[in-house]
């Protein structure tokens, strides 16, 4: 897979783009590593993540792991996907 997701984080009053990440796919299962970069220049949890509609047409309602650092949080596949993790350095 070549598709990636844009991510976006909450700064308290809108969503600010952090950069891109590249979708995985590993057994059954779409995955996100944020790197430590972007959760650097994140300023809260809240995390709002854009697929694109090719990959949204190909993937609808599978699973899917986001990664930040160590903590992990599970969605599905769709347009606008919000997750809230805590990026965790090892």
């Amino acid at each position: 897979m070549r598709e990636q997701v844009r991510i976006y984080n909450w700064d308290g009053r809108k969503y600010r783009f952090l950069g891109r990440e590249r979708l995985r796919k590993i057994d059954d299962t779409c995955v996100i590593n944020m790197r430590e970069r972007l959760g650097d220049r994140s300023f809260t949890t809240r995390y709002l993540l854009y697929a694109s509609e090719k990959v949204v047409k190909k993937h609808r309602y599978e699973n899917l792991l986001f990664r930040a650092g160590k903590n992990e949080a599970w969605l599905s596949v769709e347009e606008r996907m919000q997750a809230e993790v805590l990026y965790a350095y090892r």
